[in-house]
């Protein structure tokens, strides 16, 4: 009967661990870069594990292509004062992200400035307020 009960006991510990390794690390955005653009907002997706919004970004020749940024979770970003509605679709926001590592148009949010000029911070801080501007394409 114990030899049941331990089984039992390892099985749910083991189911427990499963979502755990499921979570992935941020190693695939540059962490020594902290890179602005300017976009329209196609889609925020306040869900959770990471939120994530998604950009419509244009360049001078007419060019657009959708980026799209990763957040922190919905209860950290309510933590920060981020909300479902925070983002309207058409909007135009500058982002600060830490660019992929693989240069695919995406990355961790630091900061968004809505046009307002309110300021947006993830919970990885708003950056160092310095950085470049990337090329979109």
């Amino acid at each position: 009967m114990n030899i049941r009960l331990l089984g039992l006991a390892i099985l749910a510990l083991m189911l427990f661990a499963l979502p755990a390794l499921a979570h992935h690390s941020f190693a695939m955005f540059d962490q020594g870069k902290v890179v602005y653009m300017t976009g329209k907002v196609k889609q925020f997706e306040w869900v959770n594990p990471h939120a994530w919004l998604h950009l419509t970004i244009t360049i001078p020749d007419g060019k657009e292509a959708t980026w799209s940024f990763e957040g922190g979770s919905v209860a950290q970003l309510a933590s920060l004062g981020w909300k479902p509605d925070s983002f309207l679709i058409g909007k135009e926001v500058k982002i600060g992200f830490r660019p992929m590592k693989d240069g695919s148009r995406g990355g961790q949010i630091m900061n968004v400035t809505l046009a307002s000029g309110q300021k947006l911070c993830s919970n990885r801080g708003c950056g160092d307020g310095t950085g470049s501007v990337l090329d979109p394409f």
